[in-house]
């Protein structure tokens, strides 16, 4: 099954500013797919318009449902938005109820929504947390705990804006980790190409708005001169 179609999909802003010009492509079912670009490709755009969000132009569907005003309530039920700031996410006064926010909306049982919290809380390494104010929490717990909040609503794709920037080690880890053992369809964009290169096995490269190249992480990420022209760099690891 196709998790998200585009065709000639494209987005400009209110000013006119185009943001995505003529975007195609295909992502199956439980594949774990990175958008890279230099700042300003229109990587995030994508990634919001997802879940209806952001509202272009062409064609997007999403589990073989069609972005459209019929369709959007179910769309937001499949899929997740983590944005690269985890406090636009968290902003109740306890972890506890920013994390069954979601559920709560989606009407799940009192008694549901506790086990989910739980579950999302123990998925991200910060079981026992739920009584905690994010305010009190590291950066790299918010940005932890705003992937719970998606989580505990059980989506089928998860997008993920740039999680692992300003993160300490031990963190960037942690989310790397639940990257790795998570078996949903995960899209993600950021400028960490190490991190990528552990967790992705497709690459989509986006420059002005348009695709310059799709393909495996081995067929971008060890192409130098593919990245040193669209304002990239080789993974550290890659670098000699």
């Amino acid at each position: 099954m196709e998790a998200v179609k585009a065709e000639n999909l494209n987005y400009s802003y209110p000013d006119g500013t185009r943001a995505l010009r003529d975007i195609s492509l295909s992502i199956g079912d439980g594949e774990k797919v990175a958008v890279v670009g230099p700042n300003g490709s229109g990587k995030s755009t994508f990634l919001t318009m997802l879940n209806g969000v952001r509202k272009g132009t062409g064609l997007l569907e999403i589990f073989g449902h069609p972005m459209n005003r019929e369709n959007v309530k179910v769309i937001k039920q499949l899929v997740g938005i983590v944005f690269q700031n985890p406090d636009d996410q968290l902003f109740c006064p306890t972890l506890f109820e920013d994390i069954s926010f979601g559920p709560l909306n989606q009407r799940k049982a009192p008694e549901e929504v506790r086990t989910l919290v739980e579950l999302a809380l123990r998925e991200v390494g910060l079981i026992g947390m739920q009584h905690r104010s994010s305010f009190h929490l590291s950066f790299g717990e918010r940005k932890l705990a705003s992937i719970a909040t998606v989580a505990a609503m059980y989506p089928s794709l998860i997008a993920l804006d740039e999680p692992t920037s300003n993160l300490d080690m031990a963190h960037r880890r942690k989310i790397i980790h639940w990257v790795q053992k998570n078996s949903k369809t995960i899209i993600l964009t950021s400028h960490d190409l190490d991190m990528i290169l552990e967790t992705c096995q497709r690459v989509i490269l986006f420059n002005k708005g348009s695709i310059v190249k799709d393909g495996t992480v081995q067929e971008i990420l060890h192409d130098e001169a593919l990245l040193t022209s669209n304002d990239l760099e080789l993974p550290l690891g890659l670098q000699k």
